[in-house]
């Protein structure tokens, strides 16, 4: 309903190693982006580069992981419930923390986290001008184009019959 932002996580990972992707086996961490449990934040589902499979020597599993430069990007929004008001304006805060683990050919590092909160302005809900006291979106005016159905309509329209 209001305006949606995307939270981005840029992973430089050096030449020789690589992040997970989703699906992973327990013990390691595919890279992520996780909000903490926020009413009135709505999150879509995660954006995130083609990944590419890789077998592991020691098991032959078959993973998918991202080399090189990686972007993932989250997609919210808010739901107009949850806004801090102040004399600044209207504010919501999204919060989480981006997940990853990196690993090389012989052997996957400690998994890493870091925390993120932001303090953004709040988007107005993409509504019409339903009343007193909403004035910030321009209210609905349909009487023009009314109109013109109905001269449609009656035939009185420039150029044509009614049909």
């Amino acid at each position: 309903m209001g305006v949606t932002r995307q939270i981005v996580a840029t992973f430089r990972v050096p030449e020789g190693q690589h992040l997970y992707g989703e699906p992973v086996p327990d013990g390691l961490v595919a890279a992520a982006i996780e909000l903490d449990d926020l009413d009135g934040i709505l999150s879509y589902e995660l954006l995130a580069p083609p990944t590419s499979p890789l077998t592991l020597t020691g098991s032959g599993e078959t993973l998918q992981v991202y080399e090189g430069d990686v972007v993932l990007r989250l997609p919210v929004t808010q739901n107009a419930r949850k806004m801090q008001k102040d004399d600044e304006g209207r504010f919501v805060t999204i919060s989480g923390r981006v997940r990853w683990q990196a690993c090389d050919d012989t052997e996957c590092f400690l998994p890493q986290s870091m925390p993120f909160s932001f303090r953004v302005e709040a988007g107005f809900p993409v509504l019409g001008d339903m009343g007193p006291g909403v004035g910030r979106v321009p209210a609905m005016n349909g009487a023009q184009h009314f109109q013109r159905l109905i001269d449609r309509r009656v035939g009185t329209e420039t150029g044509g019959e009614g049909q």
